[in-house]
């Protein structure tokens, strides 16, 4: 009997129509055995019939792009069987983290060299042009190994290491250099007048983001960053620029390059505050994605009625996943996603939209009452359909933030003290990190329009041999 009811329970577990392969979920890295840079490998089902059964031989292949001259070693683990890693269907959720290790050959290595006319050699880092998308890849690299200083990439630590994006370089900006160039160039928006207006409608991460900006970034930074809201939940504290938590939900901000920024409108009410010579304004909605957590109806803050309370926005930053991922199956949050396009394209008929991922998930069973049933894969796999949709609808309107690329590069130890963290945020360090992918993406293609743009850099790959 016993038997009997643990089959059904397995069988509980299915595979999400996406990726009706995916019946194990694998975290496989390379990495270097000198740099101790991290690759990841994601692994994907074989085309074959027989991988849409549960009982059969299950072959997975990936793909490993590696730009760094080092002998890179494979390591990994199976996280879970049987497509037990999408507990969306069982009424429990596994109440531990036992990963099998893979074994690997002791030989099974590759050997990558780098020429040093090549674009992803350390030494031509600097000559690359400046990144134009918030969803370059990239990697951890330990500041001494680099033959420039350490100053010029201008970019903060993690774990002593700092993130350099492969195909470019991002630019320092400061928060009020960030918000001069709103106002001085008006990114996607050059015609129009006025203060320059993001809607921006996200989650925990999001007010962790803006409370970056917000502060000009003394929130959580120097000898602060190891207090517990800066590593993980910033839900409990008190922050005097704006409120930020579940029970305001519209909030209008007002910012400029010296004072940074304050609320002067929470929930409709009117804050006896204000700054002056204010460069550009943010309405942030406070949200729970698309699930049933909201305060209200999501659709409602998309109507008219709703939206006509703020000023127009020139921009919009859309976060969405976590939540998703946490309270919704997959076929739901399809169907809502859709939903959500069709109300994006008629409150926003000529905005970019900037689509922020769902944050990477490491390394643990999920927690939460109720419980947030997210899990790597899952995570990826609702972060790609929300990419793709919005890419058919959205087209060159789209910038794609992808947050989740810059935590799952960390050294596999490192995304261990990150994935401690039971609500799923980064610490304040990767905050800057991510914020200043954006500041790149949003400034950098904008400040060049009217300058002759920089020469193209050569892009030749590595060569790369088994070693």
């Amino acid at each position: 009997m016993l038997a009997r009811q643990e089959k059904e329970m397995v069988e509980l577990f299915q595979t999400i129509p996406s990726e009706p392969g995916l019946w194990d979920s694998i975290t496989l890295d390379a990495v270097g055995q000198s740099s101790g840079i991290s690759i990841p490998v994601q692994m994907q089902a074989v085309a074959h019939a027989n991988m849409a059964r549960r009982n059969t031989v299950h072959v997975y292949e990936g793909e490993l792009q590696a730009y760094d001259a080092d002998v890179f070693a494979i390591s990994g683990v199976v996280e879970y069987r049987d497509a037990a890693w999408n507990y969306e269907q069982p009424a429990s959720l596994p109440d531990e983290y036992q990963p099998e290790r893979i074994s690997v050959l002791r030989d099974a290595q590759i050997r990558v060299s780098v020429p040093r006319a090549s674009s992803f050699h350390p030494e031509n880092h600097m000559r690359l042009p400046v990144c134009q998308r918030t969803d370059e890849p990239g990697r951890w690299v330990q500041p001494a190994t680099l033959p420039f200083a350490a100053e010029a990439h201008g970019q903060p630590l993690y774990g002593g290491k700092v993130w350099l994006p492969y195909r470019c370089r991002l630019r320092s900006y400061t928060y009020s250099a960030f918000l001069q160039c709103l106002d001085d160039y008006r990114p996607f928006s050059p015609e129009t007048t006025g203060k320059y207006t993001v809607h921006w409608f996200g989650d925990t991460n999001s007010r962790r983001a803006l409370k970056k900006i917000t502060s000009l970034g003394q929130w959580c930074s120097g000898i602060m960053a190891s207090r517990p809201q800066c590593l993980c939940d910033d839900s409990g504290e008190a922050f005097p620029r704006f409120t930020g938590q579940n029970t305001v939900r519209d909030t209008l901000l007002e910012l400029n390059d010296e004072d940074g920024g304050w609320s002067v409108r929470e929930n409709g009410m009117v804050k006896n505050r204000g700054i002056q010579n204010s460069l550009a304004q943010v309405y942030y909605h406070r949200w729970e994605g698309l699930t049933q957590y909201n305060s209200g109806r999501w659709q409602d803050v998309f109507k008219p009625s709703a939206l006509g309370l703020y000023p127009q926005a020139n921009l919009v930053v859309i976060s969405i996943g976590n939540m998703d991922v946490s309270f919704t199956q997959f076929l739901e949050y399809t169907r809502q996603l859709n939903e959500l396009v069709v109300l994006l394209q008629s409150a926003y008929d000529e905005q970019h939209i900037v689509l922020r991922m769902p944050q990477y998930f490491c390394c643990r069973a999920p927690s939460g009452n109720p419980p947030r049933r997210m899990q790597k894969d899952r995570n990826r796999l609702y972060g790609d359909y929300a990419r793709r949709l919005f890419e058919l609808h959205f087209g060159s309107r789209l910038h794609v933030w992808d947050v989740s690329g810059i935590a799952e590069t960390l050294p596999l130890e490192q995304r261990r003290d990150v994935a401690g963290c039971a609500v799923n945020t980064v610490p304040s360090e990767i905050v800057d990190l991510e914020n200043l992918q954006l500041m790149n993406g949003i400034c950098n293609a904008a400040s060049l329009r009217s300058k002759p743009k920089p020469d193209g850099w050569r892009q030749d790959p590595a060569n790369i041999e088994l070693a």
